[in-house]
């Protein structure tokens, strides 16, 4: 272990921390296990992780099993992430994360737990370039942006006739790696492109930029926060453009904070709505959990379970859950979940939305 220690403490100096690290930490755990959550349960996008926790949650509180849940919030943020993540890796009672569920957050994340051997399942971070940070501790439970870029380009062809596309990133690692995806498959119908940082709250020059151009579709590839700012603003601009963007803005806050200028939006996500996967399972983790499932619900609550199966077959620390969940496939309830020497799922498809009445309308797989 001294090895991980030396590796953990040099992380802490790299992001300004004075972390503590005595050999007793990476004893076995002598107390209860621990699943841990990590993602935005604080901040914008506190609606996407919380979605996420509560599939993890509802995942043990089905399992009888006595496992604590630890939540780690990132708020989605890189530079939150970063100092934590040590913190994170030394707790050996941690056997398993669900998460990171932000690229940015899991790409300064992932070599921490790899130096811990801290197997995890990311429910959502998309982006393709994950498992070289994470080597074999690292598994998705979902399609990566090579799939979802592509599948959100030919939604917005199949859906706007003589499309003639404004491209926007939100200037983070999961946006700008969508955004050169749907770029590469569009071609010559991108028309525009504008880059605009998380947090932007005035989108006057870009939608300038927009009507210059004369698209007739604006897609966005960034969080619904923002999003839900730019569709308000582009309505009172007096655009009609259709507006498209991934599964950052796959949540009912987009709708919420957008209201009435949301309505049309095409949405795309490598995921399975809950209600749509087990409408009767629905039913009981809304009775259970107080609250909706949301989006990629379904998929930390499949990756929760995995880690789960692992530990009711005897399984009680990270080597031997990696192992098996390595060598091992789970059936859950959006997919089977079997991962590749790379930790990449196969066999599913990336679903289209769209917003109707004021609500996400499942339309079905993209082809």
């Amino acid at each position: 272990m001294k090895k991980v220690i030396s590796i953990l403490s040099a992380a802490a100096v790299a992001f300004g921390l004075t972390v503590a690290v005595a050999p007793s930490a990476f004893a076995a755990c002598d107390g209860k296990l621990k699943i841990a959550f990590q993602g935005p349960l604080t901040g914008d996008y506190a609606a996407i992780g919380l979605n996420e926790l509560r599939g993890v949650q509802f995942a043990v509180k089905k399992s009888g099993l006595d496992i604590e849940v630890k939540e780690v919030d990132d708020q989605g943020n890189p530079a939150v992430a970063g100092p934590i993540a040590p913190s994170v890796a030394q707790d050996e009672c941690i056997v398993g994360l669900v998460g990171p569920a932000f690229s940015g957050a899991s790409k300064v994340s992932l070599p921490i737990y790899k130096s811990a051997g801290l197997p995890i399942i990311t429910p959502s971070a998309t982006n393709p370039d994950l498992f070289s940070m994470g080597g074999d501790i690292f598994h998705r439970a979902v399609l990566t942006d090579d799939f979802q870029g592509p599948a959100l380009a030919r939604l917005v062809m199949s859906k706007v006739k003589n499309a003639s596309v404004f491209l926007i990133d939100g200037a983070d690692d999961y946006s700008v790696g969508l955004a050169k995806l749907v770029n590469y498959t569009l071609g010559s119908r991108v028309v525009g492109k504008d880059s605009t940082p998380p947090g932007t709250t005035d989108f006057a020059s870009t939608i300038a930029k927009i009507k210059k151009s004369k698209a007739n579709v604006v897609v966005y590839t960034g969080y619904f926060a923002e999003a839900a700012t730019l569709v308000k603003q582009l309505r009172d601009s007096g655009s009609k453009a259709t507006f498209a963007a991934g599964d950052g803005v796959l949540d009912a806050q987009f709708i919420k904070l957008a209201r009435k200028a949301a309505e049309g939006a095409l949405l795309t996500a490598p995921a399975v709505p809950f209600d749509a996967a087990s409408s009767k399972l629905a039913a009981e983790f809304k009775k259970v959990m107080g609250t909706e499932p949301g989006v990629y619900t379904t998929e930390s609550y499949d990756a929760a379970n995995f880690f789960l199966a692992a530990i009711a077959k005897g399984n009680k620390d990270r080597a031997s859950i990696l192992n098996y969940i390595n060598k091992n496939s789970f059936k859950g309830l959006s997919k089977t979940l079997k991962f590749d020497n790379k930790g990449e799922v196969a066999g599913v498809d990336v679903n289209g939305f769209t917003v109707k009445n004021g609500k996400i309308v499942l339309s079905g797989p993209i082809r």
